[in-house]
């Protein structure tokens, strides 16, 4: 056993042992832990393994960079354990979900020191050869076969020999005593972070439950959700018809562009409720300007409101008012088109550029013409550098033909120039 690896064990073992003893896993191991319990605790490990593992991914030290290697992402794990457990439609343990909101934002402000990732990767790492003996009572109290969950016992039988690599990397970090120590408080601070979270866990009361944006995308922080299940519903449908309209989205965003699309759509419905027209459409004048100086025009958010309202106008006709919210703000936007391009000639250009990016050989995506029209738009309406986040991707030699790149190009001659005259 290496210096430090007895350093953390040694230092740490009290923690693990009153870990072990807590209320939440006494009921997981008596088989009467609730599903909301479970489900919120790997919305928690979401919350914190994107962190940490995004910190450790831009490691430059070499040692704690192959160390970190030596390991199995365990994000994807849990996004596809709790997709499984359909957690969208499911209620968090609030308390739970904003300690691991609060650790995760420590985790990323101590990241300036590497050494800092180290003890919080050797606890979840560790927490692996636990919870393989875990497993069948995560599944009994889930009802789900154990075969079927992806993050508990990740490993299989391979455990015992994923852990001692692991400790083999451990053992080759080179370490002055005060870096040492350093490691070992950040893991005795990861075992006092998730005693915490596992205490509010279970056991939990009707005031802690509420429908939390983390359920959707455990990287959406703690903006304002939807808590009526049938308007979180109406946004999870919205937000996919927006996705899928555009697969510019997923080309260049993948998977994580998807949740925050998600979560994204059910914020905008809670706005559906806000007090006041002009606070929604300053609302929204603020993620426009985000989206659009990220790569993302305006076009989308606009489709994706509609997408929204024409939902609400089916599914909540005694409601007028919420169908109404955005209405100021769409207004505006077709304002902004007919005043810098004219309906007409703008909706002729589109088409003639659709045919020529359809045209071209490789890789092609739907709509490009419509996405650079839309961005042309935002940065002549004061969002800066719309232009540039949407098209510097879209002329990208190694992902499009020459022909591709001209005419993306040569379409922003053409809006130029029809604006000028």
């Amino acid at each position: 056993m290496s210096d430090l690896h007895r350093l953390l064990r040694t230092e740490t073992d009290s923690l693990h042992r009153q870990l072990e003893s807590a209320a939440f896993f006494e009921a997981l191991r008596a088989g009467v832990l609730p599903k909301l319990a479970i489900v919120s605790f790997l919305q928690s490990l979401s919350i914190i393994h994107a962190v940490l593992e995004k910190s450790l991914s831009l490691v430059s030290h070499r040692q704690i960079s192959e160390l970190y290697k030596s390991t199995l992402p365990k994000v994807p794990l849990l996004v596809a354990d709790l997709e499984a457990l359909d957690a969208a439609s499911l209620a968090s343990v609030a308390p739970a979900i904003r300690s691991a909101l609060d650790y995760a934002d420590e985790i990323l402000t101590s990241s300036d020191n590497p050494l800092n990732l180290v003890g919080p990767l050797y606890v979840l790492e560790g927490s692996q050869n636990g919870v393989l003996a875990l497993k069948p009572d995560y599944a009994r109290c889930l009802n789900v076969p154990a075969q079927e969950l992806s993050y508990f016992g990740c490993y299989g039988s391979e455990t015992p020999v994923r852990w001692e690599t692991f400790l083999g990397r451990l053992n080759l970090l080179s370490l002055e005593d005060d870096e040492a120590a350093r490691v070992a408080a950040s893991a005795i601070r990861c075992f006092e972070r998730i005693g915490t979270i596992c205490a509010a866990l279970y056991p939990y009361s009707g005031d802690d439950l509420e429908h939390h944006v983390t359920a959707v995308n455990f990287e959406a922080g703690d903006h304002a959700m939807p808590q009526n299940p049938l308007e979180i519903d109406l946004a999870l449908r919205s937000a996919k018809v927006a996705w899928e309209k555009f697969p510019y989205l997923e080309h260049r965003y993948g998977e994580r562009g998807r949740r925050f699309t998600y979560s994204d759509g059910c914020w905008l419905v809670t706005l559906a409720h806000a007090r006041g027209q002009v606070d929604v459409t300053k609302s929204l004048e603020w993620i426009r300007t985000l989206l659009a100086s990220r790569g993302m025009p305006t076009v989308i958010l606009e489709f994706h409101l509609q997408a929204i309202v024409r939902a609400m106008s089916e599914e909540f006709p005694g409601q007028p008012g919420m169908q109404t919210q955005f209405d100021a703000f769409l207004s505006d936007r077709r304002d902004e088109r007919r005043t810098l391009r004219g309906a007409e000639s703008r909706s002729q250009l589109i088409d003639l550029f659709d045919e020529r990016f359809r045209a071209c050989t490789g890789f092609k995506v739907e709509s490009a013409a419509e996405l650079i029209a839309s961005a042309w738009i935002d940065e002549h309406c004061g969002v800066s550098n719309s232009i540039s986040a949407l098209c510097d991707w879209l002329t990208d030699v190694e992902r499009f033909s020459a022909g591709w790149i001209a005419n993306v190009h040569q379409l922003l001659v053409e809006l130029d120039r029809g604006h000028r005259q």
